[in-house]
C-alpha cells in the first residue's frame, strides 16, 4: 500500500511555515551499515574475510557500488576521492565495523574530521543549545552570517544584505532555490556544493546567501520542529545530485517545506522503516527513492526526543511523534 499524504501547501509560503501555534516562520538507508547479528550471510564456503566482512558486501550491495568486497578493493574505493564521499565514508564504516585491528582500514585525511558535516546535531552547538530563550545567534554558513532567535516554538532565522553583498532574498524554499540558480549552474552541480558546504562552487553573493539561509533553515530550523529533517534533505540532494531528481522535486518531496507537521509525519514514516515497524513498499515511490538515497543512520539522526532537549526547552505543544516507536 502506499500512504495518503495531506494536502501540499503553497512552497512560496515562508520556509519552514507550520501554520500550527508551535513554531514560526524561519526569516542522512535509510541504508543501514548492517549491525553485529543482522549481516548477509556469505556464501558456503567463503574466506574467513568474506564472512567477516559481510557487513561491507551488504553496503556496497545496497548502494550499487561496483566492487568485489576485498580489503584491497574497498581500500581503493574509500581512497579515490573521485568516488562519492558518503559512500566512501560509509562503506569505510561498515568494512571496519568489528574489524579485528589487522583488517582495519586507516580513514583518509578527508574523512578524518571530527565530523564530514559541521551542522550535525552531534557538532552543531547552536542546535544543541538553542532553548526558548536563545536570542542573538549567529552562524557562519557559505562566507557569510545567518542570525536566529527563539520565535513561537522554533528558531526563526534572518540574513542582512549588507552582509551578502547587497543581494536580495526572499525567505521561502522558493526563493532559496531562485537565489542557488541564480549564477547558472546545474541544479546538479548547487546539489553536490550544499552537500559538501562547498562555498567555492558558488560564484555570487546571492547564491552563497541562498545557500547559507537553505543549510540553516534545515539544520536548525527544520531540525529543531523534528529530528530527521536533515537525514531527509540530504537524501533529497543526493538525488539531485545524480541526476535523478530536480529541485522542483524537492519542493513537493521535502514535506516539512509544506508544513511542519506533515515534515514530522514523513519522519515517522522514514524511522518506522529504519526500525522495521513498516515495510519500504508501505511508502509512495517518491519516498522509497529518498529513502534509498540516505547513508546509514541510527536511532538518533530521527528522535531528538530520545536525546538532547527536555519537554521545557522544546516548548512544542501538539503531536510530533508519528512513528510506531512512540505509539
Amino acid at each position: 500500500m502506499t500512504h495518503s499524504h495531506a494536502p501540499r501547501r503553497r512552497t512560496d509560503q515562508p520556509a519552514g511555515r507550520d501554520g500550527c501555534t508551535d513554531c514560526s516562520t524561519p526569516s542522512e538507508p535509510v541504508r543501514r551499515t548492517a549491525l553485529p547479528g543482522l549481516a548477509v550471510p556469505a556464501p558456503t564456503g567463503a574466506p574467513v574475510i568474506r564472512r567477516q566482512k559481510a557487513d561491507a558486501v551488504r553496503y556496497a550491495t545496497d548502494n550499487k557500488i561496483d566492487i568485489t568486497v576485498s580489503k584491497q578493493a574497498v581500500l581503493d574505493y574509500v581512497n579515490d576521492k573521485g568516488n562519492d564521499k558518503e559512500l566512501r565514508k560509509g562503506l569505510l564504516d561498515a568494512w571496519n565495523l568489528n574489524a579485528s585491528s589487522q583488517w582495519v582500514i586507516d580513514t583518509p585525511a578527508d574523512l578524518a574530521k571530527a565530523s564530514d558535516n559541521p551542522f550535525h546535531y552531534s557538532n552543531f552547538t547552536e542546535y544543541q543549545d538553542f532553548t526558548k530563550s536563545t536570542t542573538g545567534v549567529s552562524v557562519q554558513a557559505f562566507g557569510g552570517p545567518i542570525s536566529a532567535f527563539y520565535n513561537q516554538g522554533a528558531p526563526k532565522l534572518g540574513s542582512q544584505a549588507k552582509n551578502w553583498g547587497k543581494s536580495s532574498l526572499g525567505d521561502t524554499y522558493v526563493s532559496y532555490i531562485a537565489g542557488l540558480r541564480s549564477g547558472g549552474k546545474t541544479d546538479a552541480v548547487i546539489a553536490r556544493a550544499l552537500l559538501d558546504f562547498d562555498d567555492s562552487v558558488l560564484a555570487s553573493h546571492l547564491e552563497k546567501r541562498a545557500a547559507a539561509m537553505m543549510t540553516v533553515t534545515v539544520y536548525l530550523a527544520e531540525e529543531w520542529r523534528k529530528q530527521g529533517a536533515a537525514k531527509i534533505y540530504r537524501a533529497n540532494l543526493r538525488l539531485i545530485a545524480a541526476g535523478t531528481k530536480t529541485f522542483d522535486d524537492f519542493l513537493t518531496d521535502f514535506e516539512f517545506i509544506g508544513s511542519a507537521q506533515d515534515g514530522r509525519k514523513q519522519v515517522g514514516r522514514f524511522y518506522d522503516v529504519h526500525n522495521g515497524d513498516a515495510e519500504l513498499s508501505d511508502m509512495d515511490d517518491g519516498e522509497q527513492q529518498v529513502y534509498n538515497a540516505m547513508s546509514p543512520a541510527r536511532d538518533e539522526d530521527f528522535s531528538s526526543e530520545d536525546e538532547m532537549r527536555t519537554e521545557d526547552k522544546k516548548n512544542l505543544k501538539g503531536t510530533r511523534l508519528f512513528a510506531k516507536k512512540h505509539k
